[in-house]
Order: C-alpha cells, then structure tokens, then sequence
C-alpha cells in the first residue's frame, strides 16, 4: 500500500468518526430544542456523508444496494427527515403531487435519498415562496422533480452538470458530481439513470430512474 492509498483510507476512517461526532451533536441539539444546532450539525453530517460516497466512488468501492422500493414512502421519509429545517422556514409551503407515483421502482433508497436531501436543501436555501415535489412514472423512467420559485441555477451550475466541474458559483458540485455517478449506476435494459437541471419559474432538480 503506498502513501495516498494509506491517507485515503485513514481519511475515510476519519470521516466515519466525525459523522459519529456529529450525530451525537445533533441528538443532544434536538433534545435541548436547538433547530440552528441541529441543522448546522446534520447539514455538515450530510455533506461527510456525500464525501464519502464519492470516496467510494473514486475507488470503484460504490456498490448499489437495489430492491423494491415504494416511491411515495421515499419523499414521506426525505421531508421527515428534515421536518426541522421546513418549520423554521415559516414563510415556505411545500406541495407534494403523489397522485400517479407508482407503487413501486427499483433503486438504492439510500443513495437516492442522499441525492433529494441535497436537492431539498438547495430548495429550502433559495425558494421564495414554494417547494414544489413530484413523482410521475413516465417512458419508463421513475421521474422525481424538486423545483423552487427562487431565481434559479446560475448558468454556471447548468454548464458544470455537462463539464463535471468540481466547484460552482451555487455551492461546491460534490453533490452533483455524485448524484451523476449514483444515477448513472442505476441501469435497466441498456438505459441509465440521469440528473437534468433547468430553470422554469425557479430552479427544477430533476431524478430520471429507468
């Protein structure tokens, strides 16, 4: 083993340990009812946990843990998880559309919730007035949607999702890069999965599931 594989793996170890360090930070910050604490606390959680990921990424150490999933219990369990940071947003109104969500898909529920809690809270941080979640079954693709009524992703953003830009203007591209990686792993009949990013009336996160 030579030294950059010894500090990477010594890297990942560490990264297990904060995260630990971070979650113990998060309950006691939720205990004593301290939402900026704990938002703070499961945002850096979060964002370790994407690092990671593309750590394994990297070294081809990803693997895909897919079974049935139901999609509606997917978006129900994202925005439980992060009902703390929604209630302080007061002024936000978040609208679901499940009506003709399927039953069932097949995916990493792990991964892919990671992917839509990056994708809510880029919503949560920009939107003006609305959050706006989909999910619609459509050319036998799982389409899932997570638009906002901000002012949209900076062309910067747009360009990095076809150049792999590793740092934009709108956040570092960590959680695009790896969302790219996670959904092109997702293949069913020589189709992949794909992230589409656009602007209409705000900015609209689209997950595309074969």
């Amino acid at each position: 083993m030579n030294a950059r594989d010894s500090f990477s793996e010594i890297a990942a170890l560490s990264i297990h340990d904060v995260k630990n360090n971070l979650a113990q930070l998060a309950a006691e910050a939720e205990a004593r009812g301290d939402t900026k604490s704990l938002d703070i606390a499961l945002s850096a959680s979060e964002t370790l946990t994407r690092l990671l990921c593309f750590y394994k990424s990297e070294t081809h150490q990803l693997h895909l843990q897919i079974d049935a999933q139901d999609p509606h219990e997917l978006i129900e369990d994202l925005l439980s998880h992060h009902t703390s940071r929604i209630q302080t947003q007061t002024h936000l109104q978040i609208v679901k559309d499940l009506s003709q969500a399927p039953t069932l898909w097949f995916y990493d529920k792990t991964l892919i919730q990671m992917i839509l809690a990056n994708a809510l809270q880029n919503a949560l941080r920009y939107a003006r007035k609305e959050i706006s979640i989909s999910v619609i079954a459509h050319q036998d693709y799982l389409e899932i949607c997570v638009q906002d009524d901000g002012i949209g992703y900076p062309s910067s953003v747009l360009e990095s999702l076809n150049t792999c830009n590793p740092v934009t203007a709108h956040g570092t591209g960590l959680g695009l890069g790896l969302a790219q990686r996670v959904l092109a792993l997702h293949t069913n009949n020589d189709r992949q999965g794909e992230i589409i990013l656009s602007n209409q009336d705000g900015a609209k996160f689209q997950m595309r599931l074969p």
